[in-house]
């Protein structure tokens, strides 16, 4: 098999043991490696991503190992294991949403420790609050941030460090336009939700049904932000959009 890797590889890579890597195979969820000596055999590098596949359907999904196995013989060209790959990243976003998910229960960070872990200095912060991307309080000397700004933090972070940053053109101000638009989106969605909503609910089952809408609503958003991204690239002209 050329470019075929050895178990080793594909236990580093995946972060499985040994023992699970023979058990994918007997149950037909991983093909069979090629022999080729006696103790040794080479996996194919798509495994790779598909024991990751495997691991994100069972921890993401909460599905068994058969069920997996049947998602995975109803996939098994590219298109239908790609299916699979935009699913599971539909559901973290979904379990990233969720109040309950455990990264809505972090703890609030001082402006210092939220430098500290995203590498923005206390005038970038500070900047961040003065256009209402990440509000800080303060509670006696120490200014405080709450998890769901030090959550935009870490997204401004991720922008920086993938290129997105004040040398290369994309500065705090431009992230404002998203700050905007779901304000006026997220008075639509009350609006709308309010209306649809049976007023004699008792303030604890409005409360849970808000959690479930906010749950599911967030995947839709990312599914229709795709489509129109995609839609709005095969109209472009070869040129660059207009």
């Amino acid at each position: 098999m050329d470019g075929g890797i050895k178990i080793g590889e594909l236990i580093k890579c995946t972060g499985v043991t040994r023992a699970t890597i023979h058990h994918y195979v007997r149950e037909g969820l991983l093909p069979e490696p090629e022999k080729t000596s006696r103790n040794m055999a080479l996996y194919d590098p798509g495994c790779i991503d598909r024991v990751l596949l495997i691991k994100g359907l069972q921890s993401q999904t909460r599905r068994s190992l058969n069920e997996v196995k049947t998602l995975l013989q109803d996939a098994a060209d590219h298109e239908g294991i790609r299916r699979l790959q935009n699913m599971l990243e539909v559901e973290a976003l979904r379990t990233q949403s969720s109040p309950l998910s455990p990264e809505g229960s972090r703890s609030h960070l001082s402006v210092k420790e939220l430098s500290a872990r995203t590498g923005f200095s206390d005038r970038d912060i500070q900047q961040f609050h003065k256009l209402g991307l990440v509000n800080h309080y303060t509670r006696g000397r120490r200014k405080l941030v709450h998890p769901a700004d030090v959550a935009v933090a870490d997204a401004l972070a991720a922008l920086a460090a993938a290129g997105f940053d004040d040398e290369h053109g994309f500065q705090p101000q431009d992230a404002v336009i998203y700050l905007k638009a779901l304000k006026e989106l997220l008075h639509k969605e009350v609006a709308l939700f309010l209306e649809k909503t049976d007023p004699d609910l008792e303030p604890e089952s409005l409360v849970k049904k808000a959690e479930l809408a906010i749950e599911r609503v967030s995947p839709l958003m990312l599914a229709i932000r795709r489509k129109l991204i995609g839609e709005l690239i095969k109209a472009a002209p070869i040129t660059g959009l207009k």
